[in-house]
């Protein structure tokens, strides 16, 4: 009896590790994806104003689905 104990105490243990590094794995992996896209949004800009005619108006802005569906 104090084997089957033992070895459910162990599983559950287990069990609780394994939800939390997937839990802290998906986490992570949300984070990254936030970072490299801030750091595209940020080039993209950066890029921008160095050339004003590709800035955010005329035909930049039409690319964007949104303006397009709402004119």
């Amino acid at each position: 009896m104090p084997l089957l104990v033992c070895s459910i105490a162990i599983l559950a243990v287990t069990v609780i590790y394994l939800f939390w590094k997937s839990y802290l794995q998906a986490y992570e992996q949300r984070q990254r994806a936030l970072r490299e896209r801030v750091a595209y949004l940020l080039w993209i800009l950066a890029d921008a104003e160095e050339e004003p005619e590709f800035a955010l108006s005329g035909s930049a802005a039409r690319d964007n689905p949104v303006d397009v569906l709402n004119r």
